[in-house]
């Protein structure tokens, strides 16, 4: 009998209790208003979101600690496991690996975001929503077929994990989440005064614009 070593990824969606996530959830009417994909057991995700605790539109690639979720312990969290051979796990880490080398570059879909509501899609070059770059990598990965026509939301992405079966668990953020450092997770670093912040913020919005 011939075994197949397989490795775990996590797609992990997340009920935030920040003021931001509260409204997304209240527009969308989606239990879920963030997502993200971990490759090491939940210990550190990856996702495009606020980079700093106290500016949410400087926003783009980040690794997530989980104690972005467990600083109040109110967030829900949901976690699928999708099981995948050497091969895909090492072509999605490779894949994310890349990105992250150019993270200054990669910027968040602020357009897309506003555009869901609407039914549409904006998709830009170097721009993503949290669901557009989770779902993006695993049609890289070769484990969801893509759909360039798609909505792509939190729910949708949701569904379909949900409709392939996976293994899911779910529960607040300390029932799901190890307590882990922070590692290169700059959530809580002072990004600078007022103009420093707003300089940024508009570059990222000028690369998102120009796509």
């Amino acid at each position: 009998m011939i075994y197949t070593i397989t490795k775990p990824i996590y797609i992990v969606f997340f009920a935030t209790d920040l003021k931001t996530g509260r409204f997304i959830r209240t527009m969308t009417r989606h239990r879920f208003n963030h997502a993200a994909i971990s490759l090491d057991g939940m210990k550190t995700f990856y996702s495009f979101s606020r980079i700093y605790i106290d500016h949410p539109m400087i926003s783009g690639l980040v690794c997530e600690s989980p104690k972005r979720y467990l600083m109040t312990g109110k967030t829900v969290v949901r976690a699928y496991r999708v099981d995948v051979d050497l091969e895909t796990y090492e072509l999605i880490r490779s894949h994310i690996s890349e990105m992250i080398a150019s993270r200054d570059d990669y910027v968040y879909n602020f357009i897309s975001c506003g555009t869901y509501m609407l039914g549409r899609r904006f998709p830009r070059k170097m721009a993503f929503t949290c669901v557009e770059f989770v779902r993006g990598t695993l049609v890289y990965g070769g484990i969801l077929f893509d759909d360039h026509h798609k909505r792509v939301g939190v729910d949708s992405l949701e569904n379909e994990l949900a409709a392939c079966g996976y293994e899911m668990k779910e529960g607040t953020a300390p029932q799901i989440l190890k307590r882990t450092s922070w590692g290169n997770d700059p959530y809580l670093d002072d990004c600078g005064g007022r103009i420093a912040v707003m300089r940024e913020a508009s570059r990222r919005l000028y690369r998102m614009v120009r796509g």
